[in-house]
């Protein structure tokens, strides 16, 4: 116990002597989970810019573009005399969308004939392209009845039976679990907890292989007592502390502050993010014994985690992906983490249906820790030979 203690205090005040450390501690999560969830505040689309082009310049066709400016999500920007001007605001980069009105509009749709209004939509931005077209179908639909119950009425069908006649049909939608399709809701559960496993992955992958950089593995040895348990414990505890606190701090700041609900299980919630943090720090500390040079396991962490957002299945359907990819999401703990968060803390289910993935955090952790002593006891091994036959050497010499 005291030799782990000595090489906690040990790591406590490189830590503390350290602006990387403390950078990669402290001030990353902190800036990066501001910054995004900044950006993303209002959780919902707003005014994304538009352009106009009106060619039939009628009364029918200022009551459609009326309809475009009622949404909220669009806002007209500019109004164009033809589709060679819109592609130009398109390459200028100013607005997103544009509506094209043709000639005979009104005429046509009086008469019966059908009348195509031309949506010319930059979907670079799946997001934006696909709020554009939503709402523009929404409120096409609502024009289009619109003129439809005039007819019906001018022809002296009553509005009730007019009604009943235009919605046939109707869809009765329940969105679960995020019932106003708010971004901000969605794009958190699965920010917060991707940023920590970098930010924390990065830092402890290199916390061993740095001690042979920097040629210090002798004295961390000599500091644990030639044990490689009270090495690893001792090395381990002060992120496991920091990073257990960030992992409950940040949360509960971002979700406060910016109003995001945890309709299931809070305390469940926080229990998985503790374990999830516990496993991030062993499996970045069992990449930081793979070599002796921090630069080498520091990209290894790198090129674990960049994909690690998108292989997960939070941004693309995890059943949809082919078979290498999903074996590569399984490395990483983000991947188990967010399937479980979204039971327990999302869809208000029993920790029961997440024992799956929370057996796969507890895995990770254990795992890591059988293959990092192994590798470590190798490490001590092949270090303690090495400085044999070096002062076999210089005996020798003298």
């Amino acid at each position: 116990m005291n030799y782990t203690f000595n090489v906690a205090k040990r790591e406590f005040r490189r830590i503390g002597s350290s602006k990387f450390y403390l950078f990669m501690l402290f001030l990353l999560p902190v800036s990066l989970f501001s910054f995004f969830a900044y950006v993303y505040e209002t959780g919902v689309l707003r005014e994304i810019p538009v352009a106009v082009c009106d060619y039939d310049n009628s009364e029918l066709s200022r009551t459609y573009i009326n309809f475009i400016e009622s949404t909220g999500s669009m806002k007209i920007l500019k109004y164009v005399q033809s589709e060679a001007d819109i592609k130009n605001e398109f390459l200028d980069g100013n607005i997103y969308a544009a509506f094209v009105i043709p000639y005979n509009f009104e005429k046509d749709t009086k008469s019966g004939k059908p009348a195509s209004v031309i949506i010319y939509n930059n979907t670079t931005n799946l997001i934006t392209g696909n709020t554009v077209y939503k709402d523009a179908l929404t409120f096409t639909k609502m024009f289009s009845g619109g003129v439809l119950l005039k007819k019906m009425r001018s022809k002296g069908i009553t509005e009730e039976s007019a009604m009943n006649i235009l919605n046939a049909v109707k869809i009765d939608s329940r969105p679960l679990y995020n019932p106003n399709y708010n971004y901000l809701n969605y794009l958190i559960p699965g920010l917060v907890p991707v940023m920590l496993q970098m930010a924390i992955m990065l830092l402890t992958a290199v916390i061993i292989s740095s001690e042979f950089s920097h040629g210090t593995f002798g004295n961390l040895l000599e500091a644990a007592g030639g044990s490689v348990w009270a090495l690893l414990a001792g090395k381990a505890v002060p992120y496991l502390l920091i990073n257990t606190a960030t992992a409950l701090l940040i949360p509960g700041l971002f979700y406060s502050f910016f109003k995001i609900d945890v309709p299931g299980s809070l305390t469940g919630a926080a229990l998985l993010f503790i374990l999830f943090s516990v496993s991030c720090v062993f499996s970045g500390i069992l990449i930081s014994t793979f070599s002796r040079n921090y630069m080498f396991t520091a990209e290894i962490a790198l090129f674990l985690n960049t994909p690690a957002f998108i292989f997960s299945g939070f941004v693309y359907p995890f059943r949809a992906m082919p078979g290498p990819h999903v074996w590569f999401a399984q490395l990483m703990p983000f991947t188990h983490f967010i399937d479980a968060y979204l039971k327990i803390g999302v869809m208000e289910s029993s920790v029961k249906t997440a024992f799956p993935e929370i057996l796969a955090l507890t895995a990770f952790a254990l795992l890591s820790i059988v293959f990092t002593l192994s590798i470590l006891y190798l490490r001590k091994r092949h270090f303690l030979k090495s400085e044999t036959r070096a002062q076999d050497g210089t005996e020798e010499y003298a």
